[in-house]
């Protein structure tokens, strides 16, 4: 009997897979077929594009965005999928095969046939059977069904990238035109180390890839890299998908997230532009400013150290772009102001309370986003002391303010004794005097490339704070090692 059973159980897996490769290849849904067949409904017809369409819809609910929004097959409600009419014979053919199925009659090749060559495209049919397709799929902790599996998730998302709202052309006007012919006073070898190990891959890689791809010993890009500007175009224009908080510093930053994988550090506007430092302010209490992160970055390319990250600034709304993207800790610090303003105060160590709000006009709110490094698991980062840190107190000055020959003892340690690191603070030094920025306590290099590789130029929020007033004590590591 047992083997009577095992034969019987064989057999009947033999016949539903044959079911299942018959549906495949005659456009009917394989799962669908078989339990249709057993409770007697009418066969679904596979319609690719509005199949497409509706998993859309469905990713957008697990976003959280609307599913008429930017990049979503609805608009006013309604599907932007062909609405081919159903001609006669097609309908004749549906029926046929539905009597088939209800009368349990195998379906015939010419069935097949004729199934094969003249598809339903019925929107109706398509979504009147989605909620049953959805309920098909594996669910998740929560029991709500996982939309598509990681890859494809992924797939769709850069597949649904918006128009940019403009485009930007690479090397038009002066500013651009000196990039594309002016002289490289400090050039990249060729073949020079990479940061990150090359691989090869048959997909479009994005820009931010790309960006950090080409990071390598002696630059973060190269002197005319049409990169750059795609770059910044799309930080300047590609949809959001997420918003985090930065943890650390002292005042507020976001993470952005956008759809096509890459990130950038969002810094909100504090002060108008033409801001300047109070005089009674120390350089250690002064708020940061969007603006000067992102001239920052321009005149770190004009001089051709290539060694901060690539800045754009963007307009953002804050309900639709930074609240309903933000995770709960974040949106709880949000608030309307007495003026009618949507403002948020964030979670820092300093500028983070409500006389400090950053807030929108009334929901629109400008600010700096800067490109993201590799992830530190990727590429690590080592951070050093400035030796020339100043004191950051009220009542103290740093040991080099009052020590001519402090450099002496600079030169004596690690890693300043070897390599190009001593060089390279004293470019620094020129850097941080022409923006005016008094606050570098700490620099980063990459670990990777040890002791001969660049500093890089980071966090320049509290530069270009008094544009009328030379601040000559930054150039104090020239006047100590090199005069």
């Amino acid at each position: 009997m047992k083997l009577k059973e095992r034969i019987g159980v064989t057999l009947a897996s033999l016949v539903v897979c044959m079911v299942i490769l018959i549906g495949m290849e005659s456009g009917v849904r394989p799962l669908s077929a078989v339990r249709n067949a057993v409770v007697g409904k009418p066969l679904q017809l596979i319609d690719e594009e509005n199949q497409n369409a509706a998993i859309d819809i469905h990713l957008r609910r697990q976003l959280g965005k609307s599913e008429s929004g930017p990049g979503s097959p609805v608009k006013d409600g309604e599907s932007v999928a062909k609405n081919k009419a159903v001609s006669p014979e097609d309908t004749e053919t549906l029926n046929t095969l539905n009597n088939l199925t209800q009368e349990g009659k195998p379906l015939t090749s010419d069935d097949h046939a004729a199934n094969q060559e003249k598809p339903v495209n019925d929107d109706n049919v398509i979504e009147a059977n989605l909620e049953e397709q959805l309920d098909d799929r594996p669910k998740d902790k929560h029991n709500d069904p996982y939309a598509e599996p990681l890859v494809a998730v992924i797939g769709e998302l850069r597949n649904r990238l918006v128009e940019p709202k403009f485009t930007q052309k690479a090397y038009t006007g002066k500013y651009d035109a000196f990039f594309r012919d002016g002289p490289v006073s400090n050039p990249s070898p060729a073949g020079a180390d990479k940061l990150l190990k090359p691989y090869k891959t048959i997909r479009k890689v994005p820009a931010w890839e790309r960006f950090q791809n080409g990071i390598n010993r002696f630059a973060l890009y190269d002197h005319n890299d049409p990169l750059i500007p795609e770059l910044l175009n799309n930080m300047a224009n590609l949809e959001i998908a997420e918003v985090d908080e930065k943890s650390g510093g002292t005042q507020v930053k976001l993470l952005i997230d956008f759809i096509d994988g890459g990130q950038s550090l969002f810094k909100p506007w504090k002060v108008p532009r033409d801001y300047q430092t109070v005089p009674d302010h120390f350089y250690f209490s002064d708020i940061e400013r969007h603006n000067a992160e992102i001239a920052a970055f321009h005149l770190d390319r004009v001089l051709d150290f290539r060694r901060a990250p690539p800045q754009i600034g963007r307009w953002l709304n804050m309900t639709t772009e930074i609240y309903d993207l933000g995770d709960s800790s974040l949106r709880k610090t949000f608030f309307r102001s007495p003026a009618n303003n949507i403002c948020f105060v964030g979670h820092c160590s300093y500028y983070c309370q409500t006389e400090t709000a950053v807030c929108g006009h009334p929901d629109m709110i400008e600010g700096s986003f800067a490109a993201y490094l590799p992830p530190f698991k990727m590429a690590p980062r080592k951070t050093w002391r400035h030796p020339w840190r100043r004191s950051y107190s009220k009542h103290r000055k740093a040991v080099w303010e009052d020590d001519p020959f402090y450099c002496d003892e600079v030169r004596s340690k690690h890693p300043y004794n070897t390599g190009r690191r001593l060089l390279d603070l004293m470019d620094l030094a020129v850097f941080d005097f022409l923006t005016g920025n008094m606050d570098r306590h700490h620099y980063e290099t990459f670990e990777k490339f040890g002791n001969f590789t660049y500093p890089l130029h980071l966090d320049q929020g509290r530069a270009f704070g008094k544009y009328a007033h030379d601040e000559m004590s930054i150039l104090a590591p020239i006047d100590h090692c090199c005069l």
